[in-house]
């Protein structure tokens, strides 16, 4: 194992992972890092709000428009199979009497 590399775990004094930056303490053998709060205020979410261009905009409603179109046609597939058969039950019963 090189020099500069450990077998000790980065983690914390309760098991748990650490946030960066993380220390290694060779006098000690032990990890220490930031906590929760210093890295959120280190690393901010992304405040830049993405507003799709119109194109997009059509082209999401084009595929939700298909989606709902695809689903009405299984749902009528379904409903004119049902159908079939109760006209052949119909047809079937007339027969028998």
């Amino acid at each position: 194992m090189p020099q500069n590399a450990t077998t000790v775990a980065p983690v914390d004094s309760n098991g748990v992972g650490l946030y960066e930056p993380v220390t290694w303490h060779a006098d000690t053998k032990t990890w220490s890092g930031a906590t929760k709060e210093e890295y959120d205020a280190a690393h901010p979410a992304d405040t830049v709000a993405v507003t799709p261009t119109a194109d997009q905009q059509a082209q999401a409603q084009q595929m939700l428009a298909m989606a709902n179109l695809t689903n009405q046609v299984a749902m009528l597939q379904k409903t004119v199979a049902t159908l079939m058969v109760q006209n052949a039950d119909s047809k079937e019963e007339t027969k028998n009497v």
